[in-house]
């Protein structure tokens, strides 16, 4: 994939990368083949999501379109794949 560039200061950087790890607790972690792909969708999900000026709440609205528009046959193959974290409950 092309890189993105775009310039931000050490705080929104930081308020970003916050943002991300949010969003991917709450869609992942997914593990196997597909963990790096959907890794890189909900980076740029939420770069694209900073770059169009959204001032609310970035993780929840990137959760929302990561599931609206990851592959479902690659995220479902990838969640029946993980192995539950510590403090997780397994869901059939």
């Amino acid at each position: 994939m092309a890189a993105c560039q775009f310039d931000a200061g050490p705080e929104e950087l930081a308020a970003l990368g916050t943002a991300f790890h949010e969003a991917w607790r709450h869609v992942g972690p997914i593990y196997g083949p597909f963990e790096t792909s959907h890794r890189e969708w909900l980076a740029r999900l939420i770069l694209g999501l900073r770059r169009s000026g959204h001032s609310g709440d970035i993780a929840l609205l990137a959760i929302e379109q990561f599931m609206a528009t990851a592959p479902l046959a690659e995220w479902a193959n990838g969640a029946r794949q993980a192995q539950p974290h510590p403090g997780r409950t397994a869901q059939n």
